[in-house]
């Protein structure tokens, strides 16, 4: 699981060179990179899915004229937050933006919009236009993720070492992040004194809420 380090800020990867960038660097570099195929007759929006609130956590997508909302949405589900198959919507309620209009006709460089994903113990997210590409996407693919952030430093509340592990029941508590060492010594279920809910530690802005884990491996980025 790569980890952001003190050094970094807000960093993340590119999907086809590996390189390691900021924030603000991935969207001006993903129009240079020598490892992605530019075509002159294809233009797509590039979109940033963010966390208004921890702004470690971060995708970049690029979608062409066919995309929909509900490919965005199902993109977001698949990568960030589906756990229990919850109901989502883009906008705000009482005026959503239905999953089936296509989002080339909906939104411009520099417009933004709500995402909400479950109701109850809502995940919300932004998402924004930055602008353009003239790049191919992968396949046959309608929308796709062309970077990601790295998993943000989590420090173990007992030892602050990176924490691996994020402990639901204790919600709010100061010891909810511990890693392997501690989880298994403070945040053991079989110690009766108190009710512990381990969950991994996912590069997701929904760690720890309602049981949601990562699909796939922690260690894999793309």
């Amino acid at each position: 699981m790569k980890t952001q380090t003190n050094s970094m800020k807000y960093e993340g990867q590119c999907r086809f060179c590996k390189e390691d960038f900021t924030k603000r660097q991935i969207a001006n570099h993903l129009d240079v990179c020598q490892k992605r195929e530019r075509k002159e007759n294809i233009r797509n929006l590039r979109l940033r899915i963010a966390d208004p609130y921890m702004k470690n956590f971060w995708l970049i997508a690029e979608a062409n004229k066919q995309a929909v909302f509900r490919d965005l949405d199902n993109l977001i589900r698949d990568v960030w937050v589906e756990c229990c198959g919850h109901l989502s919507l883009f906008g705000g309620y009482g005026s959503e933006t239905g999953k089936a209009r296509i989002i080339w006709d909906t939104m411009n460089p520099g417009d933004n919009l709500n995402y909400i994903y479950d109701f109850g113990s809502s995940t919300e997210l932004i998402v924004e236009v930055l602008g353009y590409s003239t790049h191919q996407l992968s396949g046959k693919k309608k929308i796709e993720i062309v970077a990601r952030n790295y998993l943000p430093i989590s420090n173990c509340a007992k030892c602050s070492k990176q924490a691996t592990r994020i402990c639901a029941a204790c919600g709010e508590d100061a010891f909810t992040l511990a890693c392997d060492e501690c989880a298994l010594k403070y945040h053991n279920e079989e110690n009766k004194k108190e009710e512990h809910y381990l969950l991994p530690l996912a590069n997701s802005p929904r760690a720890g809420v309602c049981g949601y884990e990562p699909t796939g491996s922690l260690d894999k980025l793309f």
